[in-house]
């Protein structure tokens, strides 16, 4: 939608901090193709995907000398967060600042505005997880490292984006 100051709430670091990092990479990805530099003070740590943290981290974005026109967020309840954070500073979302989350919750489609969000394809996660168990049992294989897969997505545009359709 042409925005140029676009930042990322999730990120986290540690070991159980592989989808964190996947996500940073992919928010990484978008902005080089759309020919947007990537600003390291725009990406905000979270300790974990919860409503609180959202706000948190929407919070210090909204400090900055320059806030982001959009926001990025890993899950839904973050982006949920940051909606609310956006409100308590008398902000409109998508007018003031779009936010968009991942996972597609129930709660991106009712709450208000409604979220942005990015869909994972939960059978195709489902069939993937289950086929690596069933392969992972029938090898006897529990010493070998997890492996990475990867399962379709697709964008579920609604109005806190400000892209959305009427």
């Amino acid at each position: 939608l042409g925005h140029t100051r676009v930042a990322a709430i999730g990120a986290q670091r540690g070991a159980a901090s592989a989808t964190a990092q996947q996500r940073v990479r992919g928010y990484q990805e978008a902005l080089y193709r759309a020919g947007v530099p990537y600003d390291p003070a725009l990406t905000c740590e979270v300790s974990a995907y919860r409503l609180a943290d959202g706000v948190r981290a929407m919070r210090s974005l909204l400090d900055l000398p320059e806030p982001p026109e959009a926001v990025f967020c890993f899950n839904d309840l973050l982006a949920a967060g940051a909606v609310r954070a956006a409100a308590d500073r008398g902000l409109g979302v998508p007018r003031d600042v779009a936010i968009a989350g991942f996972d597609d919750v129930e709660l991106s489609q009712f709450s208000v505005p409604s979220l942005t969000t990015v869909a994972p394809d939960k059978a195709e996660l489902a069939r993937l997880a289950v086929t690596a168990l069933l392969r992972r049992i029938a090898e006897d294989n529990a010493e070998e490292p997890p492996a990475v897969l990867y399962a379709g997505h697709r964008l579920v545009v609604r109005e806190s984006s400000g892209a959305a359709t009427s």
